[in-house]
């Protein structure tokens, strides 16, 4: 066979291979199904961007952490020191004050000292009983401290939040020691509410030799650490629970009610409740009839006020049978919120048409808004509060009036004139007990000669009865041993089912005012 006939033989089989090509390995599942891994891809990207949030940034010394969208409006927060006084969550309704700091901090100048006010600056209302109003209130009366019309040169600002909760309570200690030093931090103000988590904090920047001034902790035992010691570096200028149940039983037994109610909250964290609920049963001469217990955790499906509004009407029938002609709620304003529509709102009770209710100043949590005092059982709601703008008013008698409204007067006029806050801002008091705390670190800034943070809590030691600070709630002296204030003026406030606030009555923590016969030794 010639060799062209060979190529006709094999042609055939040629073109069947060239057909066909030579045998080919299956594609892999990826490039089989190229365009859905690539939509998976960019979901999976996608996903991880919107949890990570790489762009977003909380500024020097701050952290990001996650928060409820829903209930807060953001899904992250800033917890720490916010040095740069930018924004701390998205739309942060602080920031027009944020600007304020800012721009009054970068008008100091090299010499200066920085004064921090720390709290929960993003609450969560399912959580945190204290609502963002009262922290707008705080702020602003720091910064009227801090800088009035004629007040010293060189006094820096700056915020910190602990988160809702104060979970972060961590995380801001390490931020302010960390620049402690660097911003010369004269005290850190405020606090925020009394619980474990807060006094844990507080203790954290003690060991640092940097001191606190508490504005709105009244717990009794906020001044020791979780194992009772005594934290040196904590001071407070508002009252402690003990000297606001002293005013709330010495006005339960002027006014003659003899068949006691006392309702509790007993969650271990929040030791504001457990104090005021002991120190009101170690004041009270009059026994108590009947106590109920709750205890509430953070729920995934409800809000705290709405499973204790259902806890509460729980109680009525127990309520009803007690018939206590006033209770005393040791709990949480929002709390009290819940037990007062329960009382109100739950049928009438045989033998039982009205009640006083009477708590702490966590209540003023409440004021501002309706409350239904006046249904099934009318309830007329009491409170031992920290301040109230015409508390002084009440006493235009007595020889310590002219000074006292005299410096209430000047906090007032750099209040609204200097800074152009609205008056209105006055009513809780939550601006006027964060002046004098921030007031009394101005102070502590001016008579120190040292700029280290170690350094201060020996002249706050000084601040006492025969040098105190003239504050908006009075003057301000701390106890050389406990670091408690002095003579604290305590107004009982009622709260009408309009949610407006009145003067009742005004008491002295230890019954007469500061600058009447002092005894520094008591």
């Amino acid at each position: 066979m010639s060799w062209l006939d060979s190529l006709k033989t094999h042609m055939p089989e040629a073109r069947e291979r060239a057909a066909t090509g030579p045998p080919v390995r299956p594609r892999g599942w990826a490039r089989r199904h190229r365009a859905l891994l690539i939509a998976v891809v960019l979901v999976l990207v996608g996903a991880t961007l919107v949890i990570l949030r790489p762009w977003e940034s909380c500024g020097a010394g701050l952290r990001s952490v996650y928060a409820d969208e829903e209930s807060t409006g953001s899904s992250y927060v800033c917890v720490g020191l916010n040095l740069d006084s930018g924004p701390m969550r998205d739309d942060d309704p602080l920031e027009p004050l944020e600007k304020l700091i800012k721009s009054r901090n970068e008008a100091v100048g090299e010499n200066f000292k920085t004064i921090v006010v720390l709290e929960n600056l993003s609450p969560d209302p399912k959580v945190d009983s204290q609502p963002f109003p009262f922290i707008r209130r705080e702020v602003q009366g720091a910064i009227t401290a801090a800088w009035p019309k004629n007040g010293p040169p060189g006094i820096k600002l700056l915020l910190a939040n602990y988160g809702s909760n104060a979970d972060h309570w961590r995380a801001a200690a390490e931020e302010i020691v960390a620049a402690a030093a660097a911003q010369r931090i004269v005290a850190v103000t405020a606090v925020g509410n009394s619980s474990e988590n807060s006094r844990a904090l507080v203790a954290e920047l003690s060991q640092h030799g940097i001191a606190t001034i508490g504005a709105t902790p009244t717990a009794d035992n906020m001044n020791t650490d979780l194992k009772g010691a005594r934290i040196d570096n904590f001071f407070r200028v508002g009252p402690t629970n003990t000297d606001e149940a002293r005013a709330a039983a010495g006005y339960i037994a002027a006014h003659g009610f003899r068949r006691v109610m006392m309702i509790q909250g007993v969650s271990k964290e929040d030791t504001y409740a457990t104090t005021l609920a002991e120190a009101f049963q170690n004041t009270s001469k009059i026994p108590v009839v009947f106590t109920k217990t709750y205890d509430v955790k953070p729920l995934a499906d409800t809000s705290r006020e709405a499973y204790l509004r259902g806890l509460f009407s729980r109680w009525h029938n127990d309520i009803c049978g007690a018939k206590p002609d006033l209770i005393y709620f040791a709990g949480r304003g929002l709390d009290l919120g819940a037990l007062v529509a329960a009382l109100a709102g739950d049928g009438a009770c045989e033998g039982l048409d009205s009640v006083t209710v009477m708590t702490g100043d966590d209540a003023s949590t409440l004021a501002g808004n309706p409350l239904a005092l006046n249904k099934d059982i009318s309830v007329r709601l009491r409170y031992t509060a920290l301040a109230y703008p015409d508390q002084w008013d009440m006493f235009t008698s007595d020889a310590a009036y002219p000074t006292y409204k005299k410096n209430h007067d000047n906090f007032v006029a750099e209040f609204t004139g200097t800074h152009g806050f609205p008056k209105s801002e006055l009513w809780d008091g939550a601006a006027m007990i964060e002046h004098d705390a921030v007031a009394a670190a101005v102070e502590a800034a001016v008579q120190n000669v040292s700029a280290d943070p170690v350094s201060v809590a020996n002249v706050l030691r000084s601040i006492d009865c025969n040098s105190p600070v003239p504050g908006a709630t009075g003057f301000v002296a701390f106890d050389q041993t406990t670091g408690n204030q002095l003579d604290k003026a305590l107004p009982i406030l009622s709260i009408d089912p309009d949610g407006s606030v009145h003067p009742v009555d005004l008491v002295w923590s230890r019954g007469r005012p500061l600058n009447t016969e002092p005894d520094c030794g008591r």
